[in-house]
């Protein structure tokens, strides 16, 4: 083999690694794709809370998303959130509150929401790892400023599809984490899923707490 074709072979090689090459960016945008695209989506998940990295507490639920919407179920609550007002029932309850809340409390709520913190406010970096047997692009956002409600966020996303397969985000020193169990796109949704169904409710009393 002469040194030109050699040389031409590796230049080649270079450019298709860089062409394979994903950023932590546009891995991010193609998994928020997902939940903002035609239809929405259907997760089931396992929510964790520690105390530092000591696990305090575990709920299951299911998450119904479009963009900015969410309606989330466990066995003691629902929520409905509609992109700006949000009602938060527990189970066997007659009272709904109703709230406006700030993008931290959303998130506090439904931390699958974090997948499009990154946007603003927050550094990316990327690794590869595995997680329950799947090859994955491992996200970590630092923020760029001490007044984020986040000191980091770590989101394991799939390689075949995007998909997100798990959340962590830290908050004064203790960790949430997400495990999504199952994720399910173009789902048949309307803007009235993420309001709280009244006519299906109709002796609960509504607390205005805006």
């Amino acid at each position: 083999m002469t040194t030109k074709r050699l040389f031409t072979l590796i230049i080649l090689g270079v450019c298709c690694l860089n062409g394979s090459s994903q950023t932590a960016r546009e891995v991010l945008d193609a998994t928020a794709a997902l939940t903002s695209g035609k239809g929405g989506v259907r997760a089931t998940f396992i929510a964790t809370q520690f105390q530092g990295t000591t696990p305090k507490g575990e709920t299951q639920g299911t998450l119904f998303m479009h963009g900015r919407q969410f309606k989330l179920r466990t066995n003691d609550l629902t929520v409905w959130y509609d992109g700006s007002q949000q009602w938060s029932m527990m189970r066997g309850s007659q009272e709904v509150n109703l709230t406006e809340p700030t993008e931290t409390e959303v998130a506090e709520t439904n931390p699958a929401v974090l997948i499009g913190i990154y946007k603003s406010g927050y550094a990316a970096s990327l690794a590869e790892g595995t997680l329950r047997g799947k090859a994955t692009y491992v996200v970590t956002l630092t923020p760029t400023s001490s007044a984020s409600a986040y000191e980091k966020i770590i989101l394991d996303v799939e390689r075949a599809g995007f998909t997100p397969l798990c959340i962590r985000a830290k908050q004064h020193g203790n960790w949430l984490r997400l495990a999504i169990m199952t994720f399910e796109t173009g789902q048949k949704v309307t803007a009235a899923d993420f309001t709280f169904p009244k006519k299906l409710f109709p002796e609960a009393e509504v607390i205005d707490l805006r």
